[in-house]
């Protein structure tokens, strides 16, 4: 079974990584890895990344042009035939937003699974994340403060979740993509893993499942991956954000933020829909989310 894994980024990839591949693991299924066949391995594995296990993993960059394997933001190199590619990694993680080339990826995976976050708690922490002592090492930025940086970059960030969301939410039913929630993973694992084991047509039994939810709890992994892993909460962005941002946020998401039933404003009990109506017009919600964005620029 070969399995793509997306998500924008900071929406809980490093997470569902890394339960896909305990699921893996415990059900005897291969695990194997490209780039840990690739001869830069054994040298990437001694850098300085951010989390341990970084270098292990196949990652995927898609563009219209081209197919490339990377390393982290450290090392990047072109897929020429992305057949052989395939040939040596079942489980593979991308960041990529939609293009040209994704319907003709699409089609070479048996499972597809999408990660979602709420577009503000994924803002404060992609904030977070580019300003840390690790970005700024190899991405080196004037703005070294989360709260500056959010200040500065908030509409991008948000424009940045809401397509990334908007179309694989428009191509889940004709590629089969399974969607599944930070949120999820985080208020009711159990629920959330076993809609995936569903998806995947993979048994688990209560043992293994409770195993698997000790395993995968965010306390556990954070002991692990420090740098990576911050708080592992939800509905943070009512304590952080200001109004003003909050209402930013819905003039470019709120369409989408409604769509997937996530709380308008602050105050609200976290809430989100793991089944939006699967009849919605997405052309629909593209204008509505177009219409909403207008105020943006007259």
């Amino acid at each position: 079974m070969r399995i793509l894994q997306g998500g924008a980024p900071k929406c809980g990839n490093f997470w569902l990584y890394q339960i896909i591949q305990q699921i893996l693991t415990r059900t005897g299924r291969d695990t194997g890895s490209f780039i840990q066949q690739h001869p830069i391995y054994e040298l990437a594995r001694n850098w300085d990344l951010n989390y341990p296990s970084q270098a292990s993993i196949d990652v995927l960059e898609i563009t219209d042009l081209q197919y490339s394997y990377r390393i982290s933001s450290i090392f990047r190199m072109p897929i020429t035939d992305i057949q052989s590619y395939l040939s040596r990694t079942n489980h593979v993680w991308t960041h990529s937003p939609v293009c040209k080339r994704s319907g003709e990826l699409l089609d070479l995976f048996d499972k597809k699974v999408y990660i979602i976050r709420d577009s503000r708690d994924r803002a404060i922490s992609a904030s977070k994340y580019y300003c840390s002592d690790y970005m700024l090492k190899y991405y080196p930025q004037e703005e070294k403060d989360p709260q500056q940086f959010l200040e500065k970059n908030f509409e991008k960030l948000m424009q940045e979740w809401v397509w990334h969301v908007f179309d694989h939410l428009r191509l889940s039913r004709r590629y089969n993509i399974h969607i599944a929630f930070y949120e999820g993973f985080l208020l009711d694992f159990q629920q959330e893993l076993g809609r995936l084991l569903d998806y995947l047509d993979i048994d688990l039994n209560q043992a293994q499942r409770d195993a698997l939810q000790e395993a995968m709890s965010f306390a556990t992994l954070k002991s692990k991956n420090p740098k990576h892993l911050k708080k592992g909460q939800s509905g943070y962005w009512m304590d952080q954000l200001k109004d003003e941002q909050v209402e930013k946020a819905d003039i470019i998401a709120g369409p989408l933020i409604r769509f997937l039933n996530y709380p308008e404003q602050k105050g609200q009990p976290m809430t989100f829909s793991t089944e939006p109506d699967h009849h919605q017009d997405f052309d629909q919600l593209k204008q509505e989310i177009i219409a909403s964005q207008e105020v943006l620029y007259t």
